[in-house]
């Protein structure tokens, strides 16, 4: 009796699971993504992604500048 494509998966992903080799996927396939690094802002505590150097930038300013400015924001990225 041939093998069903169905099957050979299911081999394969045994086969990866004891050799700890396999990715983790979801439910329905697609692979999981590691979770981006995220700061919290000192102010309003909103966690933004730390790597997206512009949209912080753009947090900050929304902030005011004169009390508050983006370095008071995310010290440990922008260093003063």
């Amino acid at each position: 009796m041939p093998v069903s494509k169905k099957a050979k998966i299911q081999r394969e992903h045994r086969k990866g699971d004891k050799e700890g080799t396999r990715a983790p996927v979801k439910a329905n396939g697609l692979p999981v993504k590691a979770p981006k690094p995220t700061s919290i802002c000192a102010n309003c505590r909103k966690e933004l992604v730390n790597t997206n150097l512009k949209q912080l930038e753009a947090h900050a300013e929304s902030h005011d500048q004169k009390v508050w400015p983006k370095e008071k924001c995310w010290p440990e990225i922008f260093k003063s």
